[in-house]
Parts: structure tokens; C-alpha cells; sequence
């Protein structure tokens, strides 16, 4: 397949002149997509407050965001093959400032799901869409420039994300985190629709319609269960008709994806690649340090507001020396493997993920907030040296032929396994809290502590003229929320010890990971075209 360009590429100058132009454009909607990833993280107290609701079901405005992503993903390269890249591009990144301006105008929890679905719905091809802009006007021996290029803007988001969203939360409105998209959007909407060129393929590929609303339903179906069971109870008629219903629409997909690989029709995912050693076992250890690390994320903002009294801008101080950290290491990670090899890079970096979260299952509500920090550091340096290894090392003995299918499906799986693990950590921290909360307040008794602390607080409040009753029923209401308060901390350390558990199976699978043997691109013209959407997607993944 070969794309024809209404404009022809201007030889010299002119050329150089419009791959940065390029840049300049696609940074715009690689940078805003994956802000949104972690601008919101910092909000989920004040949306619990705003909406009267409980964290198992405001994490579904970071879970139903992420989700949609991995859904949507593999439809990129369709229509960008339909559409123009170019059209595509921007009609994504006006479905995403559209879906941030109605976010921002959301009146109710459901509302706001909602919108965000719509709002994921054109954030999920903006980083594709960049990656592919940027690798088609880079010639190849500059295309690693291209990925440091948009990879800076990828690991910088989370950066800015915790901070900007904070200082919002704590001295503006909460509605301005969605609202900063829209002149952001405007902007780059702008200056792709004057500075960009269109490009249309030769043919058109045909879309895989079963396999995509198989794997839409069945992940939705699957995450609504993890989700519910905290309400529910994983007992109930409609959490196990959930789980198994979606399990099986699941190995549907696997089988019909299988079968039209078999019969070389166009799959919405090349299943095929796990039997590729090298990219099943770099994709094992991106589901676990995934579902531990970004899964995890959204317990900080919940520890330090809701039990550390911290608002929300200094919640986000404290979250930003590990974003710089993971920066820094992700800068120096891709010459040492090159170098000395993965696992020589991945190990160390999973342990000391691992030392970091066996620290913060010993988190108190007295703990140092310096030593927090320095276990938030710890954590962003072992996560910078872990995530772009392992992307390299996934297609490290693939056909560059593979390498879209195979950036496609490893995304995919990145974003499932985010929102897995935000949806079962989330659901284990609601039931967890309801379990420690009812064994504390079996143990209050009036010789333990918080029982003669009930008895002080009630003399104390007599002693100011507080009737007997009132005084009673206060200082037995501060009791309660002692408790709620304690019974949250314990469930957040069974959080952590869960997430340590699959840390160390993380890093057991790091041991069996190998790099194949790197299979160099064919020779290219730095000014020939690179082929469709679909040809030109690289193994470059938000960080």
C-alpha cells in the first residue's frame, strides 16, 4: 500500500522545514492526550466531595477514559487509511477539546463518565496519529530523534499533570482541568489545519466490525464486575453474570481473531505475535509493572487528601519529584540497553519498584512526608529504566512489517491492564475499608483506647456546656470517624501488599525476558513515502 500526498514533498529546505512543522503540530495532541491520563488522578477527592459519591465509582472517570483508549486504539489505522491522515487527525483532536469542554460542564458523576468516554474516544488516536505524522517526514536515520522528540512530551505530561491539576482543584474549579484542553485544542487544530498536509492511501482496509465489538463488550462487561463487586459482593447473580459474560465474549475474540489471522483477513489485532518469544514475554511484564505502577497511582492522591489533610496542589508537589525522576532515568535507560542488553536495565529498575511499594505497605498517618517522597523518587527512577526497555525489546526479533501490529496490540494491552488495575484496586481499597472499619469498631469497648478517648472528648464537650446527650453523641461520632479513617489506611496497605505481590512475579518474568536479534528496516529515501497509517506506526508508546 502506498500513500499519495496532495502536496509533494519540496526537496532541501522545504522539506526540513515541514517535518519540524510537523512536530510542532503533533506534540499539541500527544502531549494533551496523556496529561489527561494523570490531571484528573489528582481530583478524585474533590470529585468524591463535589458528587457525594464513593471512590469505587468516581474511579470510573479514570478507568472509562483509559478503557476507551484501549478499545479505540486498534481502529486507528483504519481511519486514518479512510479519512487522510490529516482529516483524521483533526477530527480526533476536536472530538477530544469537544469531550473536555462538555467534561467540564458535567452536572452529575454519571454525566461526567459519559463525557469522558467521548473525550477518550479522540485522545485514543492522537498519539498514534503523531507517531505515524512524524515517522512519515522523518527519514529512518532520524526517526530516533522523532521518538525523543515526542517522547519528551509523553513522559513531561505526568510531570505537569499532578501539579496543574492540583493548583486547579485547590484555588480555582475543578471544571478548569477540562476546560485548559479547549484553547489548548483550538490552538492545535489550528495549526494542523495550516501547516499540515494530507495523506491518502492507495486502497482501503477493511474494518474487523466482530472483533471490535467483541473485545468492546467483553472488556466493558469485565471491568463493570471488578468495578461492582465492592457494592455487590463478588457473590452476586450480577457480578458473576458480568465476569463470566465478558470472559467469554473475550476468548470469542481471541478465536475469531485467530481465525481471520488464519485466513489472511485484516484482524483488528495480530494475536499471532504472542508467539513471538521476546514480544510475549516484554508484553507480560508490561500487564504487571502496568497494573502495579499506574494502577496503584490513583491511591496517592486519596492518601494524602482524604486521610493526610493535604489539598490538592500540594498533593501534587509532593507527586512530582517521581515524574522528573522517571524522566531522567527514561533519557540515560535506551543507551545502557543498547549497550549491556534488558534485563541488565529492567531488573534493577523492578526492584526497586518493588522496595518502593513493600515501603509504602507500611504507610501510616504519621509517615514522614520526606520519606514519602524519597519512595515516590524511588519509584519514578525504577519506572523510567523499565518501560522504554521493554517497548524495545518487544519487537526486537519482529519483521519491521510487524512493528505496527505490534505497537498497537502492546498499547492495547497497556491501557487494559491500566484500567484493571485501577478498577480492582479501587474495588479491594471500598471493601477492604468496610471490612477493617466493622473489625475496629467490634474492639471498641470502654476500657480500650478509643473508648476512653470517647469518655475524654465526652467530659471535655460537658465541660463547655454541652448537654449530656450531645456530648455523648459527638464524641461517639469522632470515635466512628477515627475508625472509617484507620479502617481506610489498613485497606490502602492491603492495596500496596497486592501490588507487591505482582511486582516480585514482575520481576521473576523480567528474568525470562530475551532480545531477539534486531532485524535492520529495509533501505529507504529520506524523501519516499513509508507506506499506509497501518505501515507506518512505530513501537513508540506513551510514557
Amino acid at each position: 500500500m502506498h500513500d499519495l500526498t496532495t502536496a509533494a514533498p519540496q526537496p532541501g529546505g522545504a522539506r526540513f522545514s515541514y517535518k519540524w512543522m510537523v512536530t510542532l503540530v503533533v506534540i499539541f495532541g500527544a502531549f494533551m492526550s496523556i496529561l489527561d491520563q494523570t490531571i484528573v488522578n489528582i481530583a478524585l477527592p474533590r470529585l468524591q466531595h463535589a458528587f457525594g459519591a464513593d471512590l469505587d465509582s468516581v474511579q470510573w472517570v479514570l478507568t472509562a477514559y483509559i478503557l476507551t483508549q484501549g478499545v479505540v486504539t486498534p481502529t486507528t489505522a483504519f481511519f486514518a487509511d479512510r479519512l487522510g491522515t490529516k482529516r483524521f487527525y483533526m477530527l480526533a483532536l476536536a472530538i477530544f477539546t469537544a469531550g473536555s469542554a462538555l467534561c467540564g460542564l458535567a452536572w452529575s458523576l454519571p454525566v461526567l463518565i459519559l463525557f469522558r468516554v467521548a473525550q477518550g474516544i479522540g485522545g485514543a488516536a492522537l498519539f498514534p496519529l503523531a507517531v505515524t505524522l512524524l515517522y512519515r517526514e522523518f527519514p529512518p536515520h532520524q526517526r530516533g530523534l522523532a521518538s525523543g522528540l515526542l517522547g519528551i512530551a509523553a513522559l513531561l505530561a505526568p510531570a505537569v499533570g499532578p501539579t496543574l491539576g492540583g493548583y486547579f482543584v485547590t484555588y480555582v474549579d475543578w471544571r478548569l482541568i477540562f476546560f485548559v484542553n479547549v484553547p489548548i485544542g483550538i490552538i492545535g487544530l489550528l495549526l494542523a489545519a495550516l501547516l499540515l498536509r494530507e495523506v491518502r492511501p492507495e486502497t482501503r482496509t477493511p474494518f474487523d466490525v466482530l472483533g471490535f465489538v467483541l473485545a468492546s463488550t467483553g472488556l466493558a462487561a469485565v471491568l463493570y464486575a471488578l468495578s461492582d463487586a465492592s457494592i455487590d459482593g463478588w457473590g452476586s447473580g450480577k457480578v458473576l453474570g458480568f465476569l463470566l459474560g465478558g470472559l467469554f465474549l473475550l476468548g470469542c475474540f481471541v478465536l475469531v481473531e485467530l481465525d481471520r489471522s488464519r485466513r489472511n483477513r485484516q484482524s483488528l489485532l495480530d494475536l499471532r505475535l504472542f508467539a513471538n518469544g521476546p514480544f510475549l514475554s516484554s508484553n507480560i511484564v508490561n500487564i504487571l509493572i502496568t497494573f502495579a505502577f499506574f494502577g496503584g497511582l490513583f491511591l496517592f492522591p486519596v492518601y494524602l487528601q482524604n486521610l493526610r489533610g493535604l489539598n490538592a496542589f500540594n498533593a501534587g508537589l509532593l507527586l512530582l519529584p517521581q515524574a522528573f525522576a522517571s524522566l531522567i532515568t527514561a533519557l540515560i535507560a535506551g543507551r545502557v540497553v543498547d549497550r549491556f542488553g534488558v534485563r541488565v536495565v529492567v531488573v534493577p529498575g523492578l526492584i526497586c519498584l518493588a522496595f518502593a511499594t513493600w515501603q509504602l505497605s507500611f504507610l501510616t498517618l504519621s509517615t514522614s512526608y520526606r520519606w514519602l517522597q524519597m519512595l515516590f523518587v524511588i519509584r519514578g527512577l525504577g519506572l523510567g529504566v523499565v518501560i522504554q526497555p521493554l517497548s524495545v525489546s518487544a519487537v526486537s526479533d519482529l519483521h519491521p512489517r510487524k512493528f505496527a501490529h505490534a505497537s498497537t496490540l502492546y498499547t492495547v494491552m497497556r491501557f487494559v491492564s491500566t484500567s484493571l488495575g485501577i478498577a480492582v484496586l479501587a474495588t479491594l481499597v471500598q471493601t477492604q475499608a468496610q471490612i477493617h472499619a466493622g473489625d475496629l469498631a467490634g474492639q471498641v469497648t470502654a476500657a480500650s483506647p478509643l473508648g476512653q478517648l470517647a469518655a475524654r472528648l465526652q467530659a471535655l464537650l460537658m465541660r463547655h456546656g454541652v448537654s449530656t446527650a450531645h456530648a455523648r453523641a459527638a464524641a461517639l461520632q469522632e470515635i466512628a470517624r477515627l475508625v472509617q479513617q484507620q479502617g481506610y489506611l489498613l485497606a490502602i496497605q492491603d492495596a500496596f501488599r497486592l501490588v507487591l505481590f505482582v511486582m516480585i512475579a514482575s520481576i521473576i518474568a523480567a528474568c525470562f525476558i530475551r532480545m531477539g536479534k534486531q532485524r535492520p528496516p529495509a533501505p529507504q529515501q529520506e524523501g519516499q513515502g513509508v507506506g499506509s497509517a497501518k505501515e507506518t506506526l512505530e513501537p513508540m508508546l506513551p510514557g
